[in-house]
């Protein structure tokens, strides 16, 4: 594969397939996602979205050995902007207006371009928005004469305040129905323009991220690659200990070894606690799911759409309410990545449970665990 990108909630893998029908779409990246690019020998490799906080994120030596390899990297974006403005000297190609305040230092948090979203399955869908994308947005509101520069500056700084996933539309416009008792002063909010900012948000917001990243991929495919000659760099990658253990760890970690021997009791059963026996079955399933290599991505959703409805965030036409969902993962203190990897879990037991015939006897199994001290008291009086 000639260009390999990696893209998630900036850009779905629909649209950077319109531009590079050829390329070789792979999700955010995490650390080693670009290493393990690297052994396919691709051309270019595209940068947009990788995972942060919650798994180590892409490491710069990745990039740098990319390049000293002879691969042309591009970051835009997200990740890509970062990594792009933090290694353009060493011969990283950034691309867009995130990447240039980056670049420039008027953007120096991380944050500016988190976000919170689903699975790649539930094609990321947003559960929060990116402060730079919040930032377009009342730009956006300014030019078509909705807010003032006063009043975005009021707005950009209270969502700036927020932690990442917080940061909405829906909260947003809560910060402006603030502004709306403050109507009188001249930082003001009057009610018709407040509603003119819903439906401004509603149907004609965009994404800046989103804008940055399909003009890189236009870019891109204007390039002839069988003319384009390698990447070549002036630094030498020092390969030490540490980069040695990445890639051990990354190559073992895409071959896994999975055992489902059942070991021999080496102690009475007792020793089974009640609450931990549920966790090794599942443990046990899961592995056997594996092994069969069962497909779970039509089970995610319906996986995601169990555990709405468990947290009572489904609404009376059965619709999902992401922003419940967003409350309830940080609530729990859950990462993105922790309830995304969750998910999949649920998907895949709900894919394997689905394959199993369940006989009378199992269903009278645990029927007599349930009811067993009722059982029992008839069974001593007979």
């Amino acid at each position: 594969m000639s260009i390999i990108v990696f893209a998630g909630p900036s850009l779905s893998q629909e649209k950077a397939l319109e531009i590079l029908p050829n390329a070789d779409i792979r999700p955010p990246a995490k650390q080693g996602d670009l290493y393990l690019a690297t052994l396919d020998k691709p051309q270019i490799i595209v940068l947009i979205d990788g995972f942060f906080e919650s798994v180590p994120a892409v490491w710069h030596k990745e990039i740098l050995h990319a390049m000293s390899i002879g691969i042309h990297v591009y970051g835009s974006s997200s990740m890509g902007a970062l990594r792009a403005a933090e290694l353009n000297v060493f011969g990283m190609v950034g691309s867009g207006q995130i990447y240039e305040r980056y670049a420039s230092g008027e953007y120096e948090d991380d944050d500016e371009v988190a976000l919170t979203h689903g699975p790649a399955e539930l094609n990321y869908m947003l559960v929060s928005r990116a402060m730079v994308d919040l930032r377009h947005d009342l730009a956006g509101a300014c030019n078509e004469g909705i807010l003032t520069h006063a009043q975005a500056e009021i707005l950009e700084k209270q969502l700036k305040s927020l932690w990442y996933p917080e940061r909405t539309h829906t909260q947003l416009c809560t910060f402006a129905q603030a502004l709306l008792s403050t109507q009188h002063s001249t930082q003001g909010i009057a009610s018709d323009k407040l509603e003119a900012l819903r439906v401004f948000l509603k149907q004609h917001s965009q994404s800046l991220k989103e804008l940055d990243a399909i003009n890189l991929l236009k870019d891109i495919a204007k390039i002839d690659l069988n003319t384009l000659a390698a990447k070549t760099v002036t630094y030498v990658l020092q390969e030490n200990d540490a980069w040695y253990t990445l890639i051990n760890d990354v190559v073992k970690q895409r071959q896994p070894k999975i055992d489902v021997n059942l070991p021999s009791p080496t102690e009475p059963v007792k020793h089974l606690e009640e609450d931990k026996l549920p966790a090794k079955l599942r443990v046990l399933a899961l592995e056997r799911a594996q092994e069969l290599g069962i497909n779970v991505k039509p089970w995610i959703q319906p996986a995601f759409h169990k555990v709405a409805l468990a947290w009572q965030c489904v609404s009376q036409d059965d619709r999902v309410e992401f922003e419940k969902m967003s409350q309830k993962i940080q609530a729990l203190t859950l990462t993105t990545q922790q309830f995304d990897q969750w998910i999949e879990r649920e998907a895949l037991l709900m894919a394997y449970a689905d394959q199993i015939t369940i006989q009378a006897e199992h269903i009278l199994d645990e029927s007599l665990i349930r009811t067993g001290m009722d059982i029992t008291s008839a069974v001593s009086v007979s």
